[in-house]
């Protein structure tokens, strides 16, 4: 299960996901990546706490989206 889940309005075309899956790849501390593009989310599994998922949140900035915690995930990087 992953541990957070993003909205990323935008999202739609295979090829903007495998950009944006790359990018966080390369982030050491992400496990998975599962993106659906119908619902423009963006499921990460990762080592870490807040810190680390501002660095997800700036990854996805740096390719050009805006992300958002979805509804429900917002403690989620305090346990």
């Amino acid at each position: 299960m992953p541990d957070v889940t993003l909205v990323v309005h935008g999202l739609t075309q295979s090829g903007e996901a495998e950009h944006l899956d790359k990018a966080l790849a390369q982030l050491g501390f992400v496990e998975t990546i599962e993106v659906n593009l119908a619902k423009e989310l963006l499921a990460i599994s990762y080592n870490g706490g807040e810190v680390e998922l501002d660095q997800i949140a700036q990854a996805v900035r740096d390719v050009g989206y805006e992300p958002e915690l979805s509804p429900g995930t917002e403690n989620v990087a305090e346990g």
